[in-house]
C-alpha cells in the first residue's frame, strides 16, 4: 500500500531536504499558473482536479495569482446544479516579451504577450554604417520603442531574446563571429542589450532560434529529431535531437555553411570568413551564378534581369526560364549533397528548409528529387511554414521560458 507523504515533508526536486512551507507554496503557485495558462479559461474546481491539490490550497494560490495580476476573474460560469463556479483566465497582458532577428541586411522584431501571441512587429534595413554591434543595438532599441508605442501596451516588457547571425556562446551571451556583419568578433551582445534596453536579454544563434520556432509553431511541431536549414544571406543549420537543441562542444554545431563543395579545392575553416557552401548556395552566391550565366549570353540582357534576387530567380525557373532553371538545379544538387551528409550523421525524421531563399517551394522540390536518388538516409524535406518569422517565434518561445520562473516574484 502506498503511503501519502505529508505536505510538510515532501522533498524538493533534486534534493533530499524536506520542503519548507514557503517553498511548497511557491511550487503550488507555479503549478497552478502553468495549468491556468494551458487551460484558460477554467474554474478553481478545474484547477483542483488537474493539479491534485485541495480546494483550499487552490483558493489560496489563485488569490495570490490574482493579486499579482497574473489571473483575472471573469464572473460565474454555468451551474451544474449548485452554485455557479467562478471562471478564471490567465492575464496574458500582464507583461510582454520581445524578439529581435539580426540578419546580414535587416533587423526584424516582434513584441508578444505572455501567451506568445504577436501584438506588434517592426523591421528595418541595416545601413552600412549601422552594422557594428553598437549600431545594431541602437536599431533594436528603436524597434522596441516603436512596437511598444504601436501596440499601446501597458504591461512591462519583461525580456528580449536576440538572434545573432553567427557562432554564439549562449551561456555567456557572446557572439564569437558573425562574418556577414562588421566588427562582430567576440561581441558581448547580451550585456550590450541589457545595458541599453534595461531588461534581461538572451542571445542565441539565429538558425537555432528558427529551429525552436519551427518546433513550437511550425512544420516540426511534435517532432523531436529534425534539422532546420536556414538559407538567406548566410547558410546554417539548427539541429534538434531528442527534443532539444544540439549546440556542440564549442557552439559551432550546425555551421554547415563551411561544408566543402564538390569540385572546389579544399579550404581551411576560418571563423571570420564565410564558408564554401554558403558562398555558393547562399543568396549572394545564387545571384552571382545568375549574373555569370547572363554575361555568357551573346545578346544583350534587359537591365532588370541583372538585379534579380535569389527567390525571384527561382520564380523565373518555375515560369520556364532555362537559365534560372540551371541555377535552381545547381543549388538543389549542392544542397542535397549537404543534406545527405547531415542525414548520415543525425538521421533526422524531417529537414525543414527556411529563410528568404530556402523556403522557396521550387528549391524544396528540386532538393527532394536529388535526395531520392539515395538508397537510404532520405528524410522528409519540407519548406518552412513560418518563412522569415521562424527566428522571431523561436526567440519569443525562449523569452517566455526565461521569464517563467520570475513571473511569481
Amino acid at each position: 500500500m502506498t503511503t501519502k507523504v505529508p505536505m510538510t515533508h515532501r522533498t524538493i526536486a533534486g534534493t533530499q531536504e524536506p520542503a519548507r512551507p514557503a517553498q511548497l507554496r511557491e511550487a503550488n503557485d507555479r503549478l497552478l499558473l502553468k495549468l491556468l495558462r494551458a487551460h484558460s479559461p477554467c474554474s478553481k474546481a478545474d484547477l483542483a482536479r488537474l493539479s491534485g491539490l485541495t480546494a483550499p490550497t487552490v483558493s489560496i494560490g489563485v488569490s495570490r495569482l490574482v493579486g499579482l495580476g497574473l489571473a483575472e476573474e471573469m464572473g460565474d460560469g454555468i451551474s451544474s446544479g449548485g452554485r455557479p463556479p467562478a471562471i478564471l483566465r490567465f492575464n496574458e497582458k500582464h507583461g510582454h516579451v520581445a524578439a529581435a532577428d539580426i540578419g546580414g541586411t535587416r533587423v526584424r522584431m516582434m513584441l508578444a504577450d505572455l501567451n506568445g501571441n504577436p501584438v506588434a512587429q517592426w523591421d528595418t534595413r541595416i545601413g552600412e554604417n549601422q552594422k557594428t554591434p553598437r549600431g545594431v543595438v541602437n536599431l533594436v532599441q528603436q524597434g522596441l520603442t516603436a512596437m511598444v508605442a504601436e501596440a499601446g501596451v501597458s504591461g512591462k516588457v519583461l525580456h528580449i531574446t536576440a538572434a545573432a547571425p553567427g557562432i554564439t556562446d549562449v551561456n555567456r551571451g557572446v557572439v564569437l563571429a558573425a562574418p556577414n556583419l562588421s566588427g562582430w568578433n567576440d561581441v558581448p551582445l547580451r550585456t550590450l542589450l541589457e545595458r541599453q534596453l534595461g531588461i534581461p536579454a538572451g542571445v542565441e544563434n539565429d538558425t537555432n532560434l528558427a529551429a525552436v520556432g519551427e518546433h513550437a509553431e511550425g512544420m516540426a511541431r511534435g517532432i523531436d529529431d529534425f534539422v532546420f536549414i536556414a538559407m538567406g544571406t548566410g547558410v546554417g543549420a539548427g539541429i534538434f535531437l531528442r527534443g532539444a537543441l544540439h549546440h556542440g562542444a564549442t557552439w559551432s554545431a550546425g555551421e554547415i555553411g563551411y561544408l566543402s563543395v564538390s569540385g572546389m579545392p579544399r579550404q581551411r575553416l576560418l571563423m571570420r570568413e564565410t564558408g564554401q557552401l554558403e558562398r555558393i548556395t547562399g543568396g549572394l552566391g545564387i545571384e552571382a551564378r545568375w549574373k555569370e550565366l547572363l554575361r555568357k549570353e551573346r545578346r544583350s540582357v534587359r537591365e532588370e534581369l541583372s538585379v534579380l534576387r535569389a527567390s525571384q530567380i527561382f520564380d523565373m525557373a518555375e515560369a520556364g526560364d532555362a537559365r534560372a532553371e540551371e541555377v535552381l538545379q545547381n543549388t538543389g544538387r549542392l544542397l542535397a549533397e549537404a543534406l545527405s551528409t547531415i542525414a548520415l550523421l543525425y538521421n533526422p525524421e524531417l529537414i525543414v528548409l527556411g529563410g528568404g531563399v530556402g523556403a522557396h517551394p521550387a528549391l524544396c522540390r528540386v532538393t527532394t528529387h536529388y535526395l531520392q536518388e539515395n538508397d537510404f538516409a532520405i528524410p522528409k524535406v519540407r519548406s518552412s511554414a513560418l518563412s522569415t518569422q521562424a527566428q522571431l517565434f523561436g526567440a519569443v518561445s525562449l523569452s517566455l521560458a526565461a521569464i517563467e520562473a520570475n513571473l511569481l516574484c
